[in-house]
């Protein structure tokens, strides 16, 4: 029989660099929420890829922020040192058509986190290369020397998680560095949270989609009960916004963007608890500056 093969792998780079397309494909569910938004993660997203006496568990993390306006921010950012923090291998993803500026070199020095046995394994994963067109190849080629006379990271690979391109490849590699051979989760399992996370994450992402950029990130989904009876799931959840003003834009006129993005959300949540009836009940309430209170950042 083949050995048994496990670790742990943290995801990290600027917002919206792919970090959660390439986790939802790799896990082939949708564990983490994806959308064109900037920051779109704020925690820790755990997916789980279970495939022949191999356990790859995937910490998917907020994007690096060159500013910090907020706590939220720099709550965001302090989970990503933690992400990287005795795990085997880090996957920095950046863009082809990026360049590797000062402020990529900053991020980079972070990569240093790790215990004193063991640091990390350090890929440089260049995405969203199905958007290469023509001459934006030597872009790559740029990208792919400039990363490697850096002498930093153990391997350069680019891909698509859109597209599905060198995601085999991605993933042998990654089984190749692997050298323990304990499972840490079931082997049924393709998340790391609860239900409860769950829930507010896809009403969370339906709030982000129906209000495209009329909305900032300055919002979030506090559920307040989840009862089960017989085949029937009941939800409540706050939508908290931090000012009036946002209040109405998610309300919308005469309630339709509050009824688009209950309806949508709802259609989720029962695919994810596998087609069983739901009641969402979402109520939207005014917290003022609530990104800057610790009490309700620490339970975000």
């Amino acid at each position: 029989m083949e050995e048994k093969k496990s670790g742990f792998v943290t995801i990290i780079g600027k917002p919206n660099v792919g970090k959660s397309t390439l986790i939802n494909k790799i896990i082939d569910r949708k564990v983490s929420i994806a959308t064109h938004r900037k920051n779109t993660t704020r925690n820790q997203i755990r997916g789980i890829y279970n495939r022949e006496n191999v356990q790859i568990v995937f910490i998917d993390t907020p994007g690096f922020l060159s500013e910090y306006k907020t706590k939220l921010n720099l709550e965001m950012q302090k989970r990503i040192k933690e992400s990287l923090i005795g795990v085997d291998i880090i996957l920095f993803l950046i863009p082809f058509w990026e360049k590797f500026d000062d402020d990529y070199l900053r991020k980079i020095t972070l990569l240093n986190l790790g215990t004193e046995k063991n640091f990390p394994k350090k890929y440089c994963i260049i995405t969203k290369i199905d958007l290469i067109k023509g001459d934006e190849g030597n872009e790559l080629k740029e990208l792919v020397q400039a990363i490697f006379q850096l002498n930093y990271f153990d391997k350069i690979i680019p891909i698509s998680g859109l597209k599905n391109l060198n995601i085999d490849l991605l993933i042998e590699e990654i089984k190749s560095d692997l050298t323990d051979n304990i499972f840490h989760y079931s082997e049924k399992d393709f998340k790391g949270g609860s239900d409860q996370f769950y829930i507010q994450e896809i009403i969370r992402e339906k709030i982000l989609l129906y209000l495209n950029e009329e909305i900032p990130h300055n919002i979030f989904v506090q559920l307040k009960n989840i009862s089960i009876k017989n085949k029937l799931i009941s939800i409540e959840a706050d939508i908290i916004v931090n000012r009036e003003s946002l209040k109405r834009i998610v309300i919308g006129k005469e309630g339709i963007k509050i009824k688009q993005i209950g309806e949508n959300a709802r259609k989720e949540i029962e695919k994810y608890f596998e087609n069983k009836k739901v009641f969402l009940n979402l109520i939207v309430k005014v917290k003022k500056d609530w990104e800057n209170k610790d009490s309700i950042i620490k339970g975000i």
